[in-house]
């Protein structure tokens, strides 16, 4: 977990690439939102855009959700089915399953805007397997602006930052481990997979 720019993939993609060396059974899975992506939604999401970007009615597809019933359900559906089956069989397949940007990033993503209760982002979480360890890159958010240029703003990531910190209250304090995100790659991979390790030796 982290804010845009605090070094997530870069850092998975690094520690899976240190745990298949080491000869340790390991997959990256990148599970964020990129739209509708699953094998049920695809076909249809990918129609409807061509239709209506074609029509010159772009501004229609962003504000979708607005005009679609149930769509909050829908989009979570497809989430589901596209990341938990490919999950469940990396797991079944691997001894260590590397996520980039699993639900908790994707809650952030899809309801900064504060639109879902309390309630119903800790059932949603509910839903998607828990994970053994979170590594939480905490960066300040002028560093991660800095870092990346198709941030929006420098405020977006300060939000995003207060966001984070409110959902990480809801996981379990033995699950998230804070890693200084103003390190190198190097040296957050490391102590990421030192604990690692650990775990599962």
């Amino acid at each position: 977990m982290g804010i845009d720019g605090s070094g997530k993939t870069t850092v998975a993609r690094s520690l899976h690439e240190s745990f298949t060396s080491a000869g340790i059974s390991c997959t990256y899975l990148w599970c964020g939102w990129r739209g509708f992506e699953s094998w049920l939604f695809k076909p249809f999401a990918a129609q409807t855009k061509h239709v209506m970007t074609r029509r010159g009615n772009e501004e229609s597809i962003a504000s979708a959700h607005e005009k679609i019933p149930f769509f909050d359900f829908l989009r979570w559906f497809d989430y589901f089915i596209r990341v938990c089956p490919a999950l469940v069989t990396s797991l079944l397949k691997n001894t260590v399953v590397i996520t980039d940007r699993y639900v908790y990033d994707v809650v952030l993503e899809l309801h900064s805007d504060g639109s879902k209760s309390h309630r119903f982002v800790v059932w949603l979480l509910k839903l998607f397997p828990e994970p053994t360890i979170v590594f939480y890159i905490k960066v300040p958010p002028e560093l991660a602006f800095a870092r990346k240029n198709d941030i929006p703003s420098l405020e977006f990531l300060c939000e995003r930052d207060e966001e984070t910190q409110r959902l990480l209250k809801e996981l379990s304090a033995h699950q998230v481990v804070t890693l200084d995100g103003t390190r190198s790659i190097k040296e957050l991979t490391e102590d990421a997979l030192r604990i690692a390790t650990q775990l599962i030796t």
